[in-house]
């Protein structure tokens, strides 16, 4: 998985890279609470986000172990 940083422009405006926009297509819906948000592509059925968040949850946990160790030694 990448890691990508997303900035607002001075109108509150956010770009997202190009390999984003390709995947993900022009029409998405976010869902969002006060951390974090998952975007999507509209129409995308709530069981395949949920398949994709779980790919995401596994890579955020190995990211975090990894940093662990890294600090660790």
């Amino acid at each position: 998985m990448v890691r990508f940083k997303v900035k607002a422009n001075p109108v509150g405006q956010f770009y997202f890279p190009k390999e984003i926009r390709e995947e993900l297509g022009e029409n998405l819906e976010l869902i969002a609470n006060a951390k974090t948000a998952v975007i999507f592509p509209e129409g995308v059925p709530l069981d395949v986000v949920l398949k994709s968040l779980e790919v995401i949850r596994l890579d955020l946990k190995n990211r975090l172990e990894m940093e662990k160790q890294k600090s660790q030694g």
